[in-house]
């Protein structure tokens, strides 16, 4: 009974959910209809306008290209027209003079009828009309030749006044001192007037106002600034005579009455640097200059005075003295010269450099400098690369050369700069590669090295780290044994083997009879090092990589030692360690 009373309850909540349920479903039905009706008529409403403005567009194009074509034979005939017109107006005297011909021959036969009198006439009368369709048809070529005569008149004119030389005349203190071009080269000129002028007080002209007038004249007439300067002196009230000055670097130094021998001294001067090579270009550093004008009796020097400014020093010797510390490139760079000219200075500096060695840093400068541009051709080596082949037989550190590079060689051209005889510049030109380098093959280790070496009590070995070097033995004296002992004495005879406690690089292989002996140093990596010292013998050389177990050496009792033995350290990262707590205090046996 219970339980049909909990069916009914179930089905009335169940029918209430879906009466509640019903309209929900029909307004999300509505919308979504009227969603699609709305996207339905836009896409209709976008195809139609498309469709319409394409009709549209394309009735545009094909009415404009009717146009065109419409206008383009419109002034084609129009144009074939007047071509026609005008071959017609020029033809029309040829036609008229046959029609004429034609007809006066007529009227010649029938003059003839008339008697000798009738014919004289009409041959005068035929005459006058010939004369008057000459003029005619002169008229008509006139028409025709004109604008092409024209033409030509025109660019003649044209060309002529492109070629016409315009220059300023310069009028100054009332006189016409020459043409310039423009009016800055008059400014250049008083500039050069006043530097011939240095030696006494200038007395200018009444009038020191130039007046510029425009002229056309031949090229020929055309004055140099120079000689605009010397009518600007001419026109002063000082005493002038004609010599040739000396310029440096634009710089006015004197004026000489016979400038020969200064010529002769500055030829001189390149001749010493010059080899005769035929690619080679000497000249001065600065810009030297002996101009001959008119100039100041005031300005003029003895030859031999002007010979001693161009032979005279400007700047002396200058050394640096090495201190402790110093470089070469530190020098170059406290002393503010490039590093090339330090080297040409200072050949082998590279090489030998000692504390309160002189260097020097410049020559003795003259006043005038030389600079020589030679090309020269020459080989050179071509460095080989190395190629690098890893190996996990091993450690990382390892590196031993398979096989040797070898060097190239090149043909190269290049032009270098010698001033005063050092090499101050050289510019590569080109170059020719006459032989290719070989790469030289390195073998690189990539095996880990010892990264952690556990302490291994009283047993002889150590199986993560490093083994009893020598072939039996006992401990005969430990770690600070005595004052200064920093590693552990093995004993045993003369001769037995020596082992590598580890795999590393031998850096040290040496034969020497104090201190340590013949001894091995290996390196481990990671700042790990073993040494073997007072052997009698070695079996490695120094860069050889061994493997741990490996024979290095013998026992012996060379340098600083009492018996024979070997004396064993392990050195970590600079520190001496104790090797009983690595390999344990007597032999365990192989």
């Amino acid at each position: 009974m219970e339980n049909s009373q909990n069916a009914g309850k179930k089905a009335q909540a169940n029918q209430k959910h879906t009466a509640h349920s019903r309209p929900l479903k029909g307004a999300a039905w509505n919308a979504v209809t009227e969603a699609y009706r709305f996207c339905y008529y836009t896409g209709i409403q976008l195809i139609r306008y498309f469709k319409r403005y394409k009709k549209r567009l394309f009735r545009f194009a094909v009415q404009t290209r009717l146009r065109l074509q419409l206008k383009l034979k419109k002034r084609m005939t129009l144009v074939g027209r007047k071509f026609r017109f005008s071959l017609q107006d020029a033809m029309r005297p040829y036609r008229q003079l046959q029609r004429l011909r034609q007809n006066q021959q007529e009227r010649l036969m029938m003059a003839e009828e008339f008697g000798p009198k009738a014919v004289r006439k009409e041959k005068n009368r035929i005459w006058w009309e010939s004369l008057r369709l000459v003029g005619q048809t002169l008229g008509t070529v006139f028409n025709y030749v004109a604008p092409v005569i024209s033409f030509i008149i025109l660019v003649g004119l044209i060309h002529q006044n492109t070629n016409l030389q315009f220059a300023l005349e310069v009028e100054y203190n009332d006189k016409i001192i020459g043409y310039i071009a423009k009016e800055s080269d008059f400014d250049e000129s008083e500039k050069i007037m006043q530097s011939r002028i240095v030696y006494e007080e200038y007395q200018p002209p009444l009038d020191t106002v130039p007046k510029y007038t425009l002229k056309v004249i031949d090229e020929e007439e055309l004055s140099s600034v120079n000689e605009i300067a010397d009518e600007l002196i001419a026109a002063s009230g000082n005493e002038i005579t004609e010599a040739s000055g000396l310029y440096v670097d634009g710089v006015f130094y004197g004026a000489v009455e016979n400038a020969e021998p200064i010529r002769s001294l500055l030829d001189g001067m390149l001749d010493e640097y010059r080899t005769g090579d035929e690619n080679e270009r000497v000249d001065f550093v600065q810009d030297v200059q002996l101009s001959k004008g008119l100039y100041l009796l005031s300005s003029l020097v003895e030859p031999e005075e002007m010979e001693a400014i161009l032979t005279s020093e400007v700047e002396g010797e200058v050394t640096y003295t090495v201190e402790a510390g110093d470089a070469p490139t530190l020098i170059s760079q406290k002393m503010d010269i490039p590093y090339s000219q330090l080297k040409a200075l200072n050949p082998g500096i590279e090489e030998s450099l000692l504390v309160g060695q002189k260097v020097l840093i410049s020559n003795q400068v003259n006043f005038l400098t030389v600079k020589r541009t030679v090309t020269e051709v020459y080989e050179e080596d071509i460095p080989f690369g190395t190629e690098q082949v890893v190996d996990a037989n091993y450690a990382k550190g390892y590196q031993a050369i398979r096989s040797s590079g070898v060097l190239g060689k090149r043909l190269v051209t290049a032009d270098v700069v010698y001033v005063d005889g050092m090499e101050t510049d050289r510019t590569e030109v080109d170059s020719v590669v006459l032989k290719e380098p070989v790469d030289q093959v390195m073998t690189v280790g990539t095996a880990e090295p010892i990264q952690v070496l556990s302490t291994g009590g009283s047993t002889g070995s150590n199986s993560g780290g490093f083994i009893w070097p020598v072939d039996g033995g006992y401990l005969s004296c430990g770690i600070n044994g005595y004052w200064g002992h920093t590693g552990m004495d093995i004993a045993a005879p003369r001769g037995t083997v020596i082992r590598a406690a580890a795999s590393g690089t031998v850096v040290k292989a040496v034969r020497q009879y104090y201190a340590y002996g013949i001894h091995v140093k290996i390196s481990h990596g990671n700042g790990i090092y073993t040494l073997y010292a007072h052997m009698s013998q070695l079996a490695v050389s120094y860069g050889d990589y061994v493997q741990q177990g490996q024979i290095i050496g013998y026992v012996g009792q060379t340098g600083n030692a009492y018996g024979n033995h070997c004396h064993f350290e392990i050195i970590i990262n600079g520190r001496f360690m104790d090797p009983a707590k690595y390999i344990g205090t007597y032999y365990p046996g192989r």
